[in-house]
């Protein structure tokens, strides 16, 4: 029988393992040696190996996929989690059985029975053949209008963020063939944030329909294409729209799971199906831990929003609330792999897929976690979530110096919109670079969390060299590739390569530095196709914007829209090229505003313009052209989105540094 003494890994096989082997071979052999059938136990080994002096590197290879049944909690050191050979799955749910050719609704279909469970189940999703089945949804395609709701003005409300909602009237003929809608989700947009609550009843008299959660923000039934507040709402979970392929409904008083299958290849022989039993899969609070080579899959993806913000405790102080959306990024809600109390940890080379609601959260008191190399996508919200402590005052609470590094993060927001690509919320000194992040509903990359010139925790960050685009499908407003709040002390935005966002309303800029950024370095930077203008200064204090390009064919090149007496922001040596749009909007001139040795270039007229809000006029643009210059920057493909310079571009006189290939060319 193999020793102790003289290995490093331990092995376990769900499926053919022994707890009461010694976890020293992949497979059982005649002198004794065997895999662990859990990781519990072999959690419980690694500790009394440690206790008997063994301070060596241990891994935790998994032979074979393992279903959890609860979260694991790895708090130790020197420990690493992966697969033996080829990727294994790490799945937070069950596998559904038996499954039989059946109908719902006389709607041809599979169907499943669930074994009986004590206070019965509780579903938020099915996976199916690794691809997260749709839920019922009404309308199939597109929102409807409501024709009512409470008036914010007539109690008071004096910002979106003063009043919320508990009913909408609906227009009556729009549900009417739906039938009973209790137990049912009312999801809808406003603003940033998408809504979502449980139905408590429908009142078909008065039409008026009762959320168990409430509106975060102010609710409007004014429909006049520009009015952020109104409502544009869907149902899901209605059993009489069960119909579409790919779609899914539950039944819970039978527990029975109907499916109809996205094509004629998927029989009950071929299914391979899971449903998720667990919040999250892996908690880490150890150092030196490593989650490496590993799938990771099957989370619930149910959120509702416990947070209190200081207005909502002053109106209701007496009894805690629940609200149908956090007040942005779906910040409050958990991550499938939660790191917290945590130091030198990593997440490297995994597939994590089919979660609710954040793939990966780093929580409070950690630092230089490493998350690299992962494919993070179909994700219910977020991908990665950085949340430090709030408390300037308690260091030992704050989380820093993490890496987020060459992850492909995509096909995210599955359920609720507002989740970012990668989001920091009071951390420093992290870095975010070279990651492909597309195909969200809001915004690629966030960081900060202090609206306005408050002291801040999240300060010194590096976002360099991603690549962000097909951010925003039309659902949701006041988003950027890049978005930045607060006070940030020397964070950099740098050779980021940006296009492609879009918008419900209003607000879908390239980098948005939003309430009080300051301090802020934007450089090098290639930014295009965006629905708003390529960078947007809200307000801010001592930024620079410098050596980037920015393409504008639907918006002006820059906008600053709140003037402040202080020195603002100061634009030396970019490229600012339009197509027929003005260069630049501002509410009104502002001496804090600085320009100094940019190339400006309307692709239409020889002199370029620029938008005053305050007056809604034109003007030709009032720079100092001793050291701006107007002239054709001489790209090759500027229309295809390559911003390669010529050699005898005129941006060289100015000082211009070319941009590194990948986000000249992409």
């Amino acid at each position: 029988m193999y020793s102790y003494d003289y290995f490093s890994t331990l092995y376990i096989s769900q499926k053919l393992g022994d707890d009461g082997a010694n976890g020293l071979a992949p497979a059982s052999d005649s002198e004794g040696n065997g895999p662990l059938s859990s990781l519990e136990r072999a959690l419980e080994l690694v500790s009394e190996l440690r206790r008997s002096g063994v301070e060596r590197p241990l891994t935790l290879s998994l032979v074979d996929d393992y279903y959890l049944t609860s979260p694991l909690t790895i708090n130790e050191k020197l420990l690493t989690v992966e697969s033996f050979g080829t990727q294994k799955r790490i799945i937070g749910g069950i596998r559904v059985e038996g499954w039989v050719r059946g109908e719902f609704n006389g709607v041809p279909c599979l169907c499943a029975t669930l074994p009986q469970k004590e206070g019965g189940w509780d579903l938020t999703d099915l996976y199916v053949n690794g691809e997260r089945a749709k839920v019922t949804r009404y309308p199939k395609t597109g929102r409807l209008k409501i024709a009512e709701c409470e008036d914010p003005k007539a109690e008071g409300a004096m910002s979106i963020f003063d009043h919320s909602s508990t009913w909408f009237k609906l227009i009556p003929e729009d549900v009417a063939e739906l039938g009973d809608l209790t137990g049912a989700t009312i999801n809808y947009f406003h603003y940033w944030v998408d809504e979502h609550s449980p139905i408590d009843h429908y009142d078909k008299e008065s039409g008026k329909i009762y959320m168990k959660y409430r509106s975060r923000f102010t609710s409007s039934a004014v429909y006049d294409g520009k009015d952020a507040a109104a409502i544009h709402y869907y149902l899901t979970g209605v059993a009489s729209a069960f119909g579409a392929r790919g779609e899914w409904h539950f039944d819970k008083k039978s527990s029975t799971v109907y499916y109809i299958p996205e094509n004629d290849d998927v029989t009950p022989e071929s299914i391979e199906a899971f449903v998720p039993t667990l919040d999250s899969l892996i908690h880490v609070e150890g150092e030196d831990v490593k989650l490496r080579g590993l799938e990771l899959t099957c989370t619930k993806g149910n959120y509702a929003s416990s947070l209190l913000y200081a207005s909502e405790l002053e109106k209701y102080p007496e009894r805690p609330l629940l609200f149908a959306s956090d007040i942005q990024s779906v910040c409050g809600a958990p991550g499938a792999i939660i790191f917290e109390n945590a130091s030198r940890c990593s997440v490297d080379g995994c597939y994590i897929h089919g979660v609710g609601i954040h793939g990966i959260e780093i929580g409070k008191s950690c630092d230089h976690i490493r998350i690299e190399g992962n494919h993070i996508c179909d994700i219910c919200a977020g991908g990665i979530k950085i949340e430090g402590g709030t408390a300037l005052d308690e260091p030992s609470q704050r989380t820093h110096d993490c890496v987020i590094r060459k992850n492909h993060i995509h096909a995210i927001g599955k359920r609720y919109l507002a989740g970012c690509g990668v989001f920091i919320m009071d951390a420093s000194d992290c870095e975010i670079a070279e990651n492909e992040i597309h195909d969200t509903e809001y915004s690629g990359i966030s960081v900060g969390w202090v609206w306005g010139y408050a002291d801040s925790a999240t300060y010194g960050n590096i976002i360099r060299g991603n690549h962000i685009y097909d951010i925003g499908k039309g659902n949701l407003s006041d988003m950027g590739g890049i978005y930045l709040l607060g006070k940030q002390r020397g964070t950099v935005v740098a050779e980021n390569r940006i296009h492609g966002i879009r918008r419900r309303t209003y607000g879908a800029w390239g980098i948005y530095l939003d309430e009080g950024s300051s301090y802020v370095t934007v450089e090098r930077n290639a930014v295009y196709d965006t629905e708003a203008e390529s960078l947007h200064l809200h307000y801010g204090s001592h930024d620079t914007v410098r050596n980037n390009i920015f393409y504008s064919e639907k918006a002006p090149c820059i906008a600053v829209t709140k003037p402040e007496e202080h020195y603002q922001v100061n634009f030396e040596c970019n490229l600012l090229i339009t197509k027929g749009e003005p260069i630049f909007f501002g509410k009104e001139s502002s001496p804090e505003i600085c320009f100094g040795r940019n190339l400006i270039w309307d692709m239409t007229r020889p002199c370029p313009q620029a938008k005053r809000d305050k007056l809604f006029n034109f003007f030709d643009f009032p720079l100092d052209l001793n050291s701006n210059v107007i002239a054709d920057p001489k790209f090759p493909n500027i229309e295809g989105g390559d911003f390669t310079l010529a050699p005898d571009s005129p941006a060289f006189k100015l000082g211009f540094t070319p941009l590194p290939e990948k986000t000249a060319k992409g």
